[in-house]
């Protein structure tokens, strides 16, 4: 299943990746012209960004755990500046924590990878769970994973939006296939640790994603911890996965990061025009959505409900999967803390949508909706699908 898994993943990045590049001709200036500071020059974000895909790409087609681990720094290496792209003093501090944090992180897998070579050769159960466990929460560190997600938020929230769409809708399912590697070569004696060490840090990774999203008043952050949430379903699901004999829940992994992926791009690109119109990601400031920004209000609000899994969502399919199979204690935490998370991001989308402007902004072209409209048509007509399909 690794293969396939490898082979979906090179067909979704790219995927992603023009999609962004695509809303960063139509961003960037418009961004530029706003900016009161300065700004990274476009051709060197142009290059930075093909560099990102490249060494993402890298990632996924290395041939040996080592060459992974080289794909996977260098993912950090040349999208670190991207962040910086607005040369602020917030951008700023976000690239650093995120090159601190990651590359504490990357060392861990660097150690991890170490152990589990060693164990390889002298056949040690011990030894591979040692260095899964490094392994783990290095690549996890990546992943963006619970406790290990400090960086992600703040990333995520200065970046400018398709470098923020990318970070969580590309760079997150690279760190995630590095962990599934590792667990490929896990002897079955070492099965059991490995998979309660990625339940545990799923469960997790969702109540943290759950608890931040609460009271949440910045909308770009929201959306960060929203990524939080997600990579600890995904995590649930390939352990899930693991032990189970049918491909039900292998169909439902793919269809999670795919329909997340996309999702949260769209999402990341409508709250940068916001960003453009308002020159805010406070909450209580983008108001009135639905008199002011008729045609982003629709894609905003449109876009929580689907990143929530309410149907026609294809997440709503890979989620009741996940519920269905798992053990009811699973179960039953998993949908009380989807519950929370959608409470959260109804809550904002709503307010957001809703009541009158309380704020001045400037009107935003209307090409800066072309690339996320149509991932919205794309999303609802696959879920329409999907339910035709499955009651048929």
């Amino acid at each position: 299943m690794t293969d396939t898994l490898r082979n979906f993943l090179l067909i979704l990045t790219p995927v992603l990746f023009v999609a962004n590049l695509a809303q960063s001709f139509f961003y960037l200036p418009e961004s530029s012209r706003r900016e009161s500071g300065g700004h990274m020059s476009n051709i060197l974000y142009y290059a930075l960004l093909f560099l990102f895909f490249g060494a993402m790409m890298f990632s996924l087609l290395a041939s040996s755990l080592p060459l992974m681990w080289v794909a996977i720094e260098l993912t950090t290496l040349v999208s670190a500046p991207l962040i910086t792209y607005h040369r602020s003093r917030e951008s700023l501090e976000a690239m650093w924590k995120y090159l601190l944090i990651c590359s504490i992180g990357i060392a861990f897998a660097l150690f991890g990878t170490m152990l589990v070579l060693h164990a390889q050769s002298t056949g040690s159960v011990m030894w591979y769970k040692a260095g899964f466990a490094f392994v783990l929460a290095g690549y996890g560190t990546k992943m963006g994973l619970a406790p290990f997600h400090t960086w992600l938020p703040d990333a995520h929230s200065e970046a400018p939006a398709p470098v923020s769409a990318l970070l969580s809708g590309a760079l997150l399912n690279c760190s995630f296939f590095a962990i599934v590697r590792v667990r490929e070569m896990m002897p079955l004696a070492a099965t059991p640790f490995c998979d309660a060490a990625m339940l545990a840090l799923g469960i997790l990774s969702i109540a943290v994603g759950a608890v931040f999203m609460v009271r949440q008043t910045d909308y770009k952050r929201l959306l960060a911890y929203s990524s939080v949430e997600h990579m600890g379903l995904v995590i649930i699901l390939f352990s899930l996965a693991l032990s189970s004999s049918g491909t039900m829940l292998w169909y439902a992994l793919a269809l999670h990061i795919a329909a997340h992926s996309i999702t949260k791009t769209l999402l990341f690109q409508t709250a940068g025009n916001l960003l453009l119109a308002f020159r805010t990601r406070a909450v209580s400031v983008v108001q009135g959505l639905g008199v002011s920004m008729k045609g982003h209000a629709a894609l905003w609000l449109i876009g929580l409900v689907l990143i929530c899994g309410m149907p026609p969502s294809l997440l709503f399919f890979s989620e009741l999967c996940l519920v269905l199979v798992s053990p009811i204690w699973i179960s039953a935490t998993v949908l009380m803390l989807l519950f929370i998370v959608f409470a959260a991001m109804m809550k904002v989308g709503l307010s957001m949508t809703f009541g009158r402007p309380v704020s001045s902004f400037e009107s935003v072209p209307k090409r800066l909706l072309i690339i996320p409209g149509a991932l919205l048509i794309l999303l609802v007509v696959a879920g329409v699908f999907s339910v035709f399909a499955i009651v048929a």
